[in-house]
């Protein structure tokens, strides 16, 4: 009878990452304790689909994925396996998997991505505000409702603060 020796084990910072549309985000992802993860391979999954993979050196990622996923390589030596996508979409809200494969160890973790409630500047009516013509500068982002964790901070919030130049004329 043989036995498994775990070696490492898969850990997520969060159970859910909250990013506005347009954003960036890191899906954290970490071997405990920290071991290597280059020669390992790892793959990310969306529900069933395997969105990218990591095997050996070469990277392949799914369709409607190119370019916008990727993995953290120089972090890779400290055991940092977080999948990073880029221009966050709608469609890229759900459940995700991340799963690590050394020898005949396969561990994994999973962790969710949701749209951040908040709201969408109007560069317009910014202007108008800042002569004093618009006393409304934020609108809701469309298809985003108000909801209990809109009013739980900023770290949920997809406003952004500009500094506003005095008129130079």
């Amino acid at each position: 009878m043989s036995r498994v020796n775990n070696a490492f084990q898969l850990t997520t910072a969060e159970d859910t990452e909250r990013v506005c549309p347009g954003h960036d985000v890191n899906l954290h992802c970490h071997l405990s304790p920290k071991t290597s993860a280059v020669v390992m391979t790892i793959r990310w999954f969306k529900g069933t689909e395997c969105i990218y993979l990591y095997k050996n050196g070469q990277v392949t990622e799914s369709v409607g994925y190119e370019g916008r996923v990727s993995l953290i390589t120089p972090e890779l030596e400290r055991g940092n396996v977080s999948l990073r996508l880029r221009d966050f979409r709608r469609s890229d809200v759900g459940r995700y998997r991340c799963q690590v494969v050394h020898g005949e160890q396969k561990e994994e973790a999973a962790v969710g991505l949701e749209a951040a409630s908040g709201s969408r500047l109007d560069f317009a009516r910014l202007y108008g505000a800042a002569l004093g013509q618009v006393s409304e500068v934020a609108q809701p982002e469309p298809g985003l409702e108000p909801d209990s964790t809109s009013l739980q901070g900023p770290e949920n919030s997809c406003a952004t603060t500009l500094p506003i130049q005095p008129d130079r004329a």
